[in-house]
């Protein structure tokens, strides 16, 4: 075909990112890119100063899992920290890995959760993978934040065992 051609491109917000890539700027929530549950989205942090937002959305109480795929595979080295928040930004699960992780998190409510991505004790542009996939159903034996005093302690149930993780030094979890 020869001649002459006229492309038209429009920006829709987050079409880059429901296309799989990361769509700049995502530095914080009001900007997060969205992610559709259970589709992997590609980014890179561009400088040791960049974070990269997303938002997954839950229509009801169940578990945010969290798959991590870095370009680095370091078991000695922190390049990344991936933590997954609530609305207000309460760490319900994070990771400060230098490889391959996944984790994953009690979600109380239907509502809006945030994944970031960001420089941990090292640095690296390379292009990681992230994976959000949220399932609505029964949180039992499973842990879920805000669970960091006496008054909103989780249940336990004689015999069944609960899964949980400290997402910071400074993380309490009461049962």
């Amino acid at each position: 075909i020869s001649g002459s051609f006229l492309i038209l491109a429009k920006k829709y917000l987050n079409e880059i990112a429901l296309m799989g890539f990361e769509n700049e700027s995502n530095d914080d929530k009001a900007s997060a890119n969205a992610a559709i549950s259970g589709t992997a989205i590609k980014g890179q942090l561009s400088s040791s100063s960049d974070k990269d937002y997303y938002k997954i959305t839950t229509s009801g109480a169940g578990t945010i899992a969290i798959a991590f795929d870095a370009p680095t595979s370091s078991s000695y080295n922190d390049y990344f920290k991936v933590a997954l928040t609530d609305s207000s930004g309460t760490v319900l699960a994070a990771q400060d890995t230098g490889k391959d992780t996944t984790f994953s998190a009690g979600v109380g409510s239907s509502g809006s959760y945030y994944v970031y991505v960001e420089k941990d004790s090292f640095y690296d542009s390379g292009q990681y993978s992230l994976t959000a996939t949220a399932t609505t159903g029964s949180t039992s034996g499973t842990e879920t934040e805000d669970n960091n005093s006496q008054s909103k302690a989780d249940t336990l149930t004689s015999g069944t065992a609960i899964k949980g993780q400290l997402s910071s030094s400074s993380d309490k979890d009461y049962y």
